[in-house]
């Protein structure tokens, strides 16, 4: 990574994240009831909280309603907003939170994986995807995680931020 990325992620106060095909694999398995259930990782959980310890904030922001993006957050015991529509809609609430928060974009984080999240990619101070992201995106992200999403892609993310403010993470 170069000194002027590393220099962007030092300035990281807010981690913000896009749920699925970010924190999932992107899939949905679908039971022969009909219930929806999705892959998340437990490494993605662990840095999360290793974030939280360093004292950076994390959020998620979900363009649809899903009850398990509730449940997840409430484990992880991070902020989530749901059912918040297009891009125009997640970058309406991370506008919102980093107010709230009293937090420049320069000091955001937002990792996304698809079109939808271009706009809220172009507003963060910095700009990261997955490897598995889609074409377009990659191609305004200022990193891309070596993993896709789902699969340790989140935790990669957190040690990349923790690293760049000379954070050890090793205990």
């Amino acid at each position: 990574m170069n000194k002027d990325l590393t220099l962007k992620f030092r300035k990281i106060k807010l981690l913000a994240l896009d749920f699925d095909g970010v924190m999932t694999d992107g899939f949905v398995y679908v039971d022969e009831d009909g219930k929806e259930s999705v892959c998340c990782s437990r490494k993605d959980g662990f840095g999360i909280g290793m974030l939280k310890e360093a004292g950076i904030k994390v959020c998620v922001i979900s363009k649809e309603k899903n009850s398990v993006v509730a449940q997840r957050c409430e484990k992880l015991d991070i902020s989530y907003y749901q059912n918040v529509g297009d891009g125009k809609g997640k970058l309406d609430v991370l506008k919102k939170v980093a107010v709230n928060k009293k937090i420049v974009f320069e000091e955001i984080a937002f990792m996304g994986d698809d079109i939808n999240d271009s706009m809220v990619l172009k507003y963060a101070g910095v700009a990261v995807t997955v490897a598995d992201g889609h074409p377009a995106v990659k191609k305004n992200a200022d990193y891309i995680t070596i993993n896709n999403g789902g699969h340790h892609a989140v935790r990669e993310v957190c040690e990349v931020i923790l690293k760049a403010k000379n954070i050890s993470f090793l205990k």
